[in-house]
């Protein structure tokens, strides 16, 4: 769902390192030079030692924290049980702004001076600038995953299968694809790339808007990122990451992944796995 910028890095020099966080975790993004993690069981946003893979600090936010998004000073967290943007200081580690949103929100993103929310119970997604909501927009019935990409929001719609590109200019919908069981959305290049309930991964041209690759990944893709120049697939059902050459979209791996994985972030020269069933945050 998130274009994390990743330069061409080794990984796997040391042990993976497993860090117990109490509960199931869900969305990851970087700030202030630490790891943060969303605790989907805890309602607590963890922030982590890259280096040591040590807890630093948990900052309360609710009940039930989805995903995350990185933004300048900060880091946004989307509260599903209580429908609540939160953001918070990287600095201070201290929550600055609470947001009501709409019903079910499941995905927050940064972009174009905004934070992004997908309200999946209500088909909207809001925009949230400074400590106010600013627009409201309808775009069907389940938005899931938000990715700012190459100058649009791009949104998918879990049920009713498509993904639409948004103006930040208008905040209005320039564009429709097909996709069925689309969720969360990673760039790359000219390239957005769909992860689908289908079990798999569709290449889209954000030009043209066209499919012009499918890869066959496993039982129910999420969270992907980019690490040097593969497109890295939690599959939530299967245990598995599944790695990807975006430029054929050949499969190249299936590497264990124990707990459920969710997400996976690129950063500090390595791969960070949340784990929606197990309680652990997996550095590779």
């Amino acid at each position: 769902m998130k274009l994390i910028a990743a330069a061409l890095l080794t990984f796997f020099a040391g042990p993976s390192v497993s860090t117990p966080v109490g509960s199931p975790t869900f969305g990851l993004a970087t700030g202030g030079g630490s790891v943060w993690v969303g605790g989907l069981g805890s309602g607590d946003v963890i922030r982590v030692d890259p280096a040591t893979g040590k807890v630093l600090t948990r900052v309360t936010v609710g009940a039930r924290v989805f995903n995350l998004a990185p933004a300048p000073g900060a880091v946004w967290a989307i509260d599903n049980a209580l429908s609540t943007a939160v953001r918070i200081d990287t600095k201070t580690a201290k929550v600055t702004t609470r947001v009501p949103v709409g019903f079910q929100p499941y995905d927050i993103e940064w972009g174009f001076g905004s934070a992004w929310v997908a309200n999946a119970g209500d088909g909207t997604v809001w925009r949230i600038t400074g400590d106010k909501v600013v627009a409201k927009i309808k775009v069907g019935a389940e938005p899931n995953g938000l990715t700012a990409y190459r100058g649009s929001l791009w949104v998918s719609d879990h049920t009713l299968g498509k993904v639409v590109r948004i103006d930040p200019a208008t905040n209005r919908i320039t564009g429709t694809v097909n996709l069925s069981g689309a969720d969360w959305i990673t760039g790359l290049g000219d390239n957005i790339y769909v992860s689908q309930e289908t079990n798999v991964v569709s290449r889209v041209s954000v030009k043209t808007l066209k499919v012009t690759g499918v890869a066959k990944v496993a039982r129910n893709p999420l969270g992907s990122t980019i690490v040097g120049k593969q497109l890295w697939v939690p599959c939530i059902d299967a245990n598995q990451i599944v790695v990807v050459d975006p430029a054929t979209m050949k499969v190249l791996a299936h590497k264990p992944a124990a707990g459920g994985p969710i997400a996976v972030l690129s950063a500090f020269g390595h791969v960070w796995v949340s784990q929606s069933t197990g309680t652990k945050l997996v550095r590779l």
